[in-house]
């Protein structure tokens, strides 16, 4: 039904506008202003558009109200689609009920998400009578979901009040292979069916990358068609795509699915709770794999070490594929099986068994042959006390081609976004990646008065990064200290590796400082952001602390930033990617290395000033940016504030402002 709507942005977003009027506080922002007619006039005249928006912008808010105003008038649905978790409960939780309380117009939004992420209650009954569970613990968060399962009113994994187990909740949770559909006893009281009904009535759809992928690769059969999609967080794109269509398989994930099939050691697992004359045979087929399994990672250990490891395959790697025919010959079996069963229940999770079988076969034969092209391909090894972990993956080198024929060819009107999406202020380094050319172009900076607010620290007296030995870790923990003294604690330390990150924090946790440290990896993430916004505390972080981390206020006033954040050169996929740019006579360094270390640097910056109220230091202690002749080329991405090489300017500056 179409809605009449006649409001535009300025309605609301305005100097005198609606939120203006309505709520004390309110700052009118010329950027989101701007930000939210340049959306406007995409989603009016069907036409893609990229924008960077600095922090503190309200990006937000500047695509969700042209998004629903444009949704309302037109009788569409606009996905919303990020790829932190923490921006979609930003926006789930905060931006759509705000905007829903306070904007005067009805509208409907859903989150959608994977079918792995809600509770089963089908499987959840079927998960004890089943006996699955022999350990204490387990049961113990069975029992937790059991009581949680008659409370919850969406049956996502997120809202447990505990961090569930990855082994209870494989047995409690939906997985669409498994569903019995109409058929279901407890389908009117589904979680999964009552969120996709909802779907269908929203006018915003919020997902994740992952999810909006997965869409595409089945054919748009995940989610409710839309008319529209919003890329928040857009820099993440090229590879949220790229792990999704690549290929992973290990020894771990495999012995896993055999023990849920049936684990000769615990005498538990899905063939054991069936009863009938083939279920000796099958259960004798699925040891017959097991031993297959063993043999052949064992020759990749022996090929290439037990020693943790990352290497590339060049070329098909010469061992034979020992997998095959028995897991075809478990496949087989377990189709006959299937076909004499009486309980469609039991039939569905037989059925999906030999599926996965048969999925198993593909992915392994693909990996061993290379048949793929345009991928790269690689073994991982970790070894642990008793087990090595063997995982063999394959990924595409490139994204670009599948995005423009499946995404952006089949959509009039597409949405980027994000803090950082420009290097040298120019999108030409993520537009190239992705494939995508927008109608329109629009870099706004960040309302912050960064020359007063922050304050950036390059020091020039640090040995370069190199061989990380002993001279080179003593000075870089030294000065970590020191600035951890200067600012009171207050701060993010944040790496490129869990190797650096590990030595330096052992060196620090001496009980010299006095303030608490916090490792990535200790606690869950959550826990790590309660416990350093409780008192002054310092955080050792990687990877996800770089994006995505929300910590306003005077809780966070130090970023030390360890290295300049380039892709390792001999990780497989990155040594692809240059050898690509190689063959083209592109240079690799500056093409390609440079601007994904810049957008990753930015990100990294953009976790100290939240606020027209937080001020701080930002210091990176990688003194190639002092002595390469690249490094004018990070600080000119970041925002403009003063440059100081003195540690005694950091001195100062916290003095002054504290």
């Amino acid at each position: 039904m179409l809605v009449m709507i006649k409001e535009n942005v300025e309605k609301f977003l305005g100097v005198d506008g609606l939120l203006s009027e309505k709520l004390e506080g309110f700052e009118h922002r010329p950027q989101q202003m701007e930000m939210a007619r340049a959306v406007e006039t995409a989603l009016n005249k069907g036409k893609h558009i990229i924008v960077e928006a600095g922090t503190g912008t309200g990006k937000s808010l500047a695509y969700l109200i042209p998004a629903i105003l444009w949704a309302l008038k037109n009788n569409k649905k606009v996905l919303i689609s990020t790829y932190t978790k923490t921006l979609q409960q930003q926006i789930i939780n905060h931006d759509i009920p705000f905007l829903s309380k306070n904007l005067g117009i009805p509208f409907h939004y859903a989150l959608c998400m994977g079918n792995e992420n809600y509770l089963s209650l089908r499987r959840l009954k079927r998960s004890i009578q089943a006996g699955l569970f022999n350990k204490a613990e387990e049961e113990k968060q069975w029992n937790g979901i059991f009581e949680w399962s008659s409370k919850t009113e969406t049956g996502y994994r997120s809202d447990l009040p505990f961090e569930v187990m990855p082994q209870v909740w494989e047995e409690v949770g939906r997985q669409k292979d498994l569903c019995l559909g109409r058929n279901c006893e407890t389908h009117s009281s589904c979680f999964y069916f009552k969120a996709r009904k909802k779907w269908f009535g929203a006018h915003l759809l919020i997902v994740n990358h992952h999810l909006f992928f997965a869409n595409v690769a089945n054919s748009g059969a995940v989610l409710p068609a839309f008319d529209a999609v919003i890329f928040d967080e857009a820099q993440n794109l090229e590879e949220a795509a790229t792990q999704f269509l690549g290929l992973e398989v290990s020894n771990s994930h495999l012995f896993y699915f055999l023990d849920r099939l049936h684990n000769p050691r615990t005498k538990k697992g899905l063939l054991t709770r069936l009863d009938h004359a083939l279920v000796p045979h099958v259960k004798k087929m699925a040891m017959t794999v097991r031993q297959a399994i063993e043999a052949f990672f064992n020759h990749f250990l022996e090929e290439y070490g037990k020693d943790d490891q990352v290497l590339r395959f060049y070329k098909p790697p010469a061992i034979d594929n020992g997998i095959y025919i028995p897991m075809e010959a478990l496949r087989e079996s377990l189709k006959s099986l299937e076909a004499v069963l009486y309980s469609e229940e039991d039939r569905v999770d037989v059925a999906a068994a030999a599926e996965k079988c048969f999925e198993f076969n593909n992915t392994v034969s693909a990996i061993l042959n290379q048949n793929l092209h345009g991928y790269v391909y690689w073994i991982e090894i970790a070894n642990r006390k008793r087990f090595s972990r063997v995982v063999l993956r394959g990924v595409p080198i490139h994204v670009a081609e599948e995005l423009h024929t499946q995404v952006f060819d089949k959509l009039d009107r597409i949405v980027m976004t994000s803090a950082t999406l420009t290097t040298n202020k120019k999108f030409e380094f993520i537009k190239e990646r992705l494939g995508y050319q927008p109608f329109n172009e629009l870099l706004l900076d960040a309302p912050f008065d960064y020359p007063n607010q922050a304050l950036l620290y390059v020091p020039q007296d640090l040995p370069e990064p190199g061989s990380e030995t002993g001279p080179y870790l003593e000075k870089l923990s030294d000065r970590c200290k020191k600035l951890i003294e200067a600012s009171g604690g207050k701060t993010f330390i944040l790496f490129t590796s869990y190797a650096l990150l590990n030595q330096i924090y052992e060196k620090l946790d001496d009980g010299r400082i006095p303030f608490p440290l916090i490792r990535q990896g200790d606690l869950p993430t959550t826990l790590m952001i309660k416990k350093f916004k409780e008192k002054p505390s310092v955080i050792f972080g990687t990877n996800s602390f770089w994006q995505g981390v929300d910590i306003p206020g005077e809780a966070l006033q130090s970023v030390i930033i360890t290295k300049l954040p380039f892709d390792v050169p001999k990780e497989p996929l990155t040594e692809a990617r240059i050898e690509e740019l190689k063959r083209q006579h592109i240079d690799p360094f500056s093409h390609y290395q440079i601007p994904r270390a810049i957008i990753q640097l930015k990100q990294g910056f953009g976790r100290l000033i939240r606020t027209k109220k937080d001020i701080g230091v930002v210091s990176i202690l990688d003194s190639r940016i002092s002595r390469r002749g690249y490094g004018k080329q990070f600080i000119d991405s970041l925002p403009n504030c003063p440059v100081v090489t003195d540690l005694n300017n950091v001195q100062s500056f916290f003095a002054g402002k504290n």
